[in-house]
């Protein structure tokens, strides 16, 4: 893996002057630097340092802490405090196994909301662009494809408690999920998988769909197993 070099909220923020964000915008910033490894694990999370570059008062920077940390996106270490938190491999595996059992019951309910609509606009986020973002070496562009898909069914299951359960999963193995993507041949099976997912889906097999988000996601805790020391 090539060296990173950790930076500091302040660094990874824009330097520009720019109006005050929202306790919620800040949050939406830390969760995706922390996706990107903007901010890699152990990273110092200094309360004074958020404020500073979030234009920000302390009370909020707090409130934006301890919601990471309820995230368990951070962590409070003694003499360090705030850091970004690491996932270990028994956590990650544990999670995805998690993930496997809340995204079946999503595509059910998802099934059971979606609208004509809805489909094509799933179809067309897995249409010829998402396998040509492969092709080109673009794995940013296909994950985020893959997460907009995931959101899709997140959002069709019209379920709160169960979107944030989602949530909170997706953000601890987000990490994980764009290396497993770099791993030889598992985008291509991937691609296989959601397509045949999404099928199902539209054919209203929910028994089927469920099979296959379950395929989806063993398989891609298998690749985490085979390749540990790359993944975590």
């Amino acid at each position: 893996m090539p060296d990173k070099r950790a930076t500091s909220p302040a660094e990874a923020a824009t330097k520009e002057k720019r109006k005050a964000a929202s306790t919620h915008e800040v949050i939406q910033d830390l969760r995706e630097r922390i996706a990107s490894q903007a901010l890699l694990p152990g990273t110092r999370v200094p309360e004074e340092d958020l404020a500073q570059a979030y234009d920000i008062p302390r009370a909020k920077a707090r409130e934006v802490l301890a919601t990471l940390e309820d995230r368990a996106l951070v962590e409070r270490v003694p003499n360090k405090g705030a850091v970004v938190a690491f996932v270990d491999m028994e956590t990650t595996y544990r999670l995805y196994q998690v993930r496997e059992a809340l995204d079946g019951l999503a595509v059910r309910l998802a099934i059971a909301n979606a609208t004509p609509a809805d489909w094509e606009a799933m179809q067309a986020l897995l249409g010829e662009p998402f396998e040509q973002s492969l092709k080109d070496g673009d794995i940013e562009a296909h994950v985020a494809t893959i997460e907009q898909f995931r959101n899709h069914i997140k959002t069709l299951a019209r379920n709160p408690v169960l979107s944030d359960m989602i949530e909170r999963i997706y953000d601890r193995t987000r990490v994980s999920m764009r290396r497993v993507a770099l791993l030889p041949g598992r985008s291509e099976m991937g691609i296989k998988q959601y397509r045949a997912l999404l099928d199902a889906m539209v054919r209203g097999d929910a028994d089927e769909a469920e099979r296959c988000v379950r395929e989806l996601n063993g398989s891609a805790r298998d690749y985490i197993e085979r390749y540990k020391n790359y993944v975590i």
